[in-house]
């Protein structure tokens, strides 16, 4: 069992990373053991076990280099409409819950052009979202007075369009919405900021788990690797670099625990979600470069780990913002909090 995990999350994550190890497709193996059902509210048909059930779940993925981004996605937008008091949704919790449904926020992680206008009808692209096709999207769409409002839009071929795109040369898409209809949904600012808050945990979870895999398989390389007689890890300059970043790692580990027990006890920090988020980010591409780097060429074959690993790091440590945003955020609440 890991040491950074109590009882229920190593169940939770040997769950998931068997589940992985079969050859269906991804989402439907993983709703097969209850995800995301795990942390979903009672409300919405789920256990309720909440965000520490969650980092579970999401830092597996990342050890297995499963990122599977729609799937957090779509908890982010459950978690919006929870409380919102919308009608209809049963047909797309079901097939959330078979592993078949997506559901996506428009609006959230980027910049777009989406606007309402006086009709009431959307207008414009969306960011660079997850490249799964969806079966409801929130829209966070501006408004001809400044403002914005929030609309639940199911997609249809004749207002809402994909495009293909790249997020750092991972497959992204995004969608045109012209002269879309919408459903209006309440979302007031405590929830949104709960929300966010809990999408960027789960972030860093992956990001950890991808760390965490590119430092084992570096730490097991160069323990192999011969070098004037000797494995490369005898050599200081080697060993002292990965010995540095799994140390900092138990460190965000911790962290990374703690902000999940506060947040399900309503206790969390509003520095903390952006604060673990940008540490988490800047680990796992510090762990994946290091690993890159000590397998040499082997590692810049295009389907290993290191290369894997390297690819994955750099789409995810920006997925919810670049790290540097993150800390001026977590900053700037933390003085407020201060009251300075």
């Amino acid at each position: 069992m890991d040491l950074h995990q109590d009882p229920i999350q190593s169940r939770i994550a040997d769950a998931v990373g068997l589940a992985l190890t079969h050859t269906g497709e991804a989402r439907r193996e993983l709703a097969a053991v209850g995800v995301p059902a795990i942390g979903l509210p009672v409300s919405l048909g789920g256990m309720g076990l909440g965000l520490s059930a969650d980092i579970a779940v999401n830092r597996e993925l990342g050890r297995a280099l499963e990122t599977v981004p729609e799937l957090r996605e779509t908890v982010l937008c459950l978690e919006l409409l929870a409380d919102a008091g919308v009608d209809g949704l049963g047909d797309v919790l079901s097939r959330i819950h078979e592993g078949t449904g997506t559901a996506v926020t428009v609006g959230l992680h980027g910049p777009t052009t989406v606007r309402l206008d006086g009709d009431g009808l959307l207008w414009g692209t969306s960011e660079a979202l997850p490249a799964a096709d969806w079966d409801v999207a929130l829209v966070r769409a501006a408004t001809d007075g400044g403002g914005h409002r929030w609309l639940l839009v199911r997609p249809d071929g004749a207002t809402v369009h994909r495009e293909e795109a790249a997020l750092l040369g991972a497959p992204a898409a995004r969608w045109r919405f012209e002269a879309a209809a919408g459903q209006p949904v309440p979302v007031v600012e405590a929830q949104l900021r709960r929300a966010v808050a809990a999408a960027r945990t789960r972030q860093a979870a992956l990001l950890l788990g991808i760390a965490s895999r590119a430092l084992d398989t570096a730490r097991a390389h160069v323990g192999r690797r011969l070098q004037f007689g000797r494995p490369l890890l005898e050599f200081q300059t080697v060993s002292h670099r990965i010995t540095t970043l799994l140390g900092d790692a138990d460190g965000w580990e911790l962290l990374l625990n703690e902000t999940a027990w506060a947040h399900d006890r309503g206790t969390g920090a509003p520095a903390a979600a952006p604060q673990i988020l940008a540490a988490a980010a800047e680990h796992a591409l510090k762990a994946a470069r290091l690993s890159l780097q000590l397998h040499g060429v082997r590692g810049m074959l295009a389907h290993s780990v290191p290369a894997t690993a390297y690819r994955l790091a750099t789409v995810e440590a920006v997925r919810l913002g670049p790290p540097a945003g993150l800390w001026l955020e977590a900053g700037r609440a933390r003085l407020a909090g201060a009251g300075v």
